[in-house]
């Protein structure tokens, strides 16, 4: 087990998480009937997604049945039923030995799951009013930044929280990301969020984080807790994965090069996009000409 390598995690995530997905493992393997390198499997994107997207470390939380269910539920997994049934089992008799003492919970059907749906027009309006109306200057500064490299670029939470000032290039074509990580690649910024983020890097230093000072750590998900500590009023809560969701519509709807966007959002398959294609508002018979005789010119 010690020699498990994961292939589902970017190399720097996986560094973070090892010692903590082989503890659990080593844990709970001998008193469950799996083998510890199939449970390997399904624990470590299991362990990621809380380490790095919910900002969890502790057994006792990583572990919890809830949290479980919130990461069965997600719908950009991409497994099938059968697969997300026997994780489900796994990560349940993990949290069975790791929490003896917490009742079973109720999970809905695998079946007609529903998706991560990106937010409406008014949504993303009343967000930017949230990032704008923050109550202190860091607050407003680092809520414009989540928002404008999540609607704006697709960034997931891990991905912006590796961001320098450096790495975020202004020039009069627009605003540019270059992503550190896991997926390395460089993102135009939407038009209608460049502003935000130039407004929101405007004092900050080429060497400092875009997020958070110096002194924050690097190696937990920084961004949902500050989230979770500005301030809120009747907005939709601020989702980093919906935020992602609202990008990849938002190149979709206006007819981007699916090749682009995948390489722009590091996406490795063309799967990735299929739940968002219900989401694309439907045009009208001759808007939907235009496009299709626009594009067979191009080609030609």
């Amino acid at each position: 087990m010690r020699k498990y390598r994961s292939q589902s995690v970017p190399t720097d995530r996986w560094a973070n998480i090892e010692p903590f997905v082989l503890d659990a493992v080593a844990l709970v393997a001998p008193a469950c009937a799996y083998l510890a390198e199939r449970l390997m499997v399904a624990v470590t994107p299991y362990v990621d997604w809380v380490v790095h997207i919910n900002g969890m470390q502790k057994v006792a939380n990583v572990f919890h049945p809830v949290l479980i269910r919130r990461y069965i539920s997600r719908d950009d997994l991409h497994l099938k039923d059968k697969t997300l049934r026997d994780y489900r089992s796994f990560l349940l008799r993990i949290s069975e030995v790791v929490l003896p003492d917490e009742g079973p919970i109720e999970f809905a059907p695998l079946n007609g799951q529903s998706v991560t749906a990106p937010y409406t027009d008014l949504e993303m309006n009343l967000l930017e009013t949230w990032a704008l109306g923050q109550s202190t200057a860091l607050r407003r500064r680092g809520a414009g930044a989540v928002l404008a490299l999540g609607a704006g670029a697709g960034l997931d939470p891990w991905e912006m929280q590796q961001l320098r000032r450096s790495d975020v290039l202004v020039d009069r074509d627009g605003a540019l990301v270059d992503v550190q990580g896991g997926r390395p690649r460089s993102v135009p910024v939407l038009e209608r969020w460049e502003q935000l983020l130039i407004d929101s890097l405007a004092d900050v230093p080429d060497d400092a984080w875009v997020l958070g000072g110096e002194d924050r750590k690097a190696t937990y998900n920084f961004v949902t807790p500050f989230i979770n500590h500005t301030d809120f009023g009747n907005e939709p809560k601020p989702v980093p994965t919906r935020m992602r969701a609202t990008w990849i519509t938002t190149h979709l709807a206006g007819g981007t090069h699916v090749g682009e966007l995948m390489a722009a959002g590091g996406l490795r398959k063309p799967e990735h996009l299929v739940t968002s294609l219900r989401h694309i508002p439907t045009m009208d018979a001759s808007e939907h000409r235009r496009r299709i005789l626009a594009e067979a010119r191009e080609v030609r």
